[in-house]
């Protein structure tokens, strides 16, 4: 038997949620976030473990999971009849999953039709006598031999040369480092400021700062330090 290594890639949250979906048989105008919210956790957190790159969307739609079950399990505010109901909080991501599969469902079809078209090969039409290809016999311009062998060697020297290095900054948004904060506490009753540090460049410590003095203004996260100059702890809101 053949030793057989399966690895599920996903090219976003969007395509990792409808297969969540389509896994629990639910409908999708009806999710059951609570459960879709805890496999959606499940499936970062072993990427984690794997030690899996995430992307930064994936971090976004789980905050955004997140605070869509945190909307549901608070109680409903009590309305006057004159005022309008409360919409759903899981209306707009249904609106944007429909939206995306519909757009999935026309690439399968595209991608469909373009490999049948690989099969076929059509006849060239003939050249038009009317239409001929000049031939150049005659020097034009003023260059001589030595002009245009300085311009070959120029050419052979550019073409050996090493190309020019460029150097990539990854920018961190705050909004990706709540993300990403929110997503550490998750199942955790307390997170040190230096663990979210680990091989951070300068311009991430900062942004990191920032994510937590706005969680912080958010009341999702209470900060505490035990001495002075000690270890800062991070702890969720609820403990």
């Amino acid at each position: 038997m053949d030793y057989v290594v399966k690895l599920e890639a996903y090219e976003g949250p969007f395509d990792l949620l409808l297969d969540l979906i389509e896994q629990n048989e639910v409908d999708i105008l009806d999710i059951p976030i609570a459960v879709i919210t805890e496999q959606y956790l499940e499936y970062l957190h072993t990427l984690q473990e794997q030690d899996l790159a995430i992307g930064g969307e994936f971090l976004v739609m789980a905050a955004t999971l997140i605070r869509i079950k945190a909307k549901m399990l608070l109680p409903p505010e009590e309305v006057e009849a004159e005022e309008p109901e409360e919409e759903d909080p899981r209306e707009r991501l249904v609106e944007q999953l429909l939206r995306y599969k519909a757009y999935k469902e026309a690439a399968a079809r595209l991608t469909e039709r373009y490999h049948g078209a690989l099969g076929y090969y059509t006849r060239g039409g003939r050249q038009s006598q009317a239409v001929r290809i000049p031939i150049f016999t005659n020097v034009v311009g003023d260059l001589t031999v030595k002009d245009l062998a300085a311009v070959f060697a120029q050419l052979m020297k550019d073409l050996h040369a090493e190309p020019p290095h460029q150097t990539i900054i990854q920018r961190v948004s705050v909004a990706q480092r709540l993300a990403e904060i929110r997503v550490c506490l998750v199942g955790r009753s307390r997170l040190t400021f230096a663990e979210l540090l680990q091989e951070r460049t300068r311009a991430e410590v900062v942004v990191t700062f920032l994510a937590i003095l706005e969680l912080i203004r958010l009341r999702e996260i209470r900060v505490r330090q035990t001495s002075t100059f000690g270890y800062i702890e991070i702890l969720p809101d609820y403990v």
